[in-house]
């Protein structure tokens, strides 16, 4: 089972999207699974509203900060110019193929109805992480 396949399962099993996504990298970025969760639990659902930014791509960015920033705030400009270049690269891929960024849009902006599906959001989230982060 890949990722995108892990992702799709977690979120039938209750976790968020954004739990979901940032979840089956847990291992990548040195975390165990149930601080990942943690992390990842109130960006779910578009940040609780589907009003906000689709809970798949928000797992991605959160991985891209576990992957790329040093930690250091004294010298965040070291990496933080990488971690938001790599958050934004899977922004863009995520649009492209979801049709949308915000959770609401997605699920609605197609006369009503949705232009992407969760189950279908986590995948590309997961899939462009892979691709940009070289995972």
């Amino acid at each position: 089972m890949d990722r995108a396949e892990r992702a799709d399962m977690l979120h039938r099993e209750g976790y968020n999207c954004c739990q979901a996504v940032a979840c089956v990298f847990a291992e990548d970025v040195g975390m165990d699974m149930a601080t990942m969760y943690k992390v990842a639990e109130g960006f779910g659902g578009g940040m609780g509203t589907a009003k906000g930014v689709c809970g798949a791509v928000s797992g991605a960015a959160i991985v891209a900060g576990l992957l790329y920033s040093d930690g250091n705030y004294e010298d965040a400009g070291n990496t933080k110019a990488k971690t938001t270049k790599a958050a934004g690269t899977v922004q863009r891929k995520f649009v492209e193929e979801a049709k949308g960024l915000i959770c609401k849009d997605i699920k609605t902006g197609n006369n009503g109805g949705p232009f992407t599906s969760c189950t279908d959001c986590i995948k590309i989230a997961v899939r462009a992480a892979e691709e940009v982060f070289g995972l």
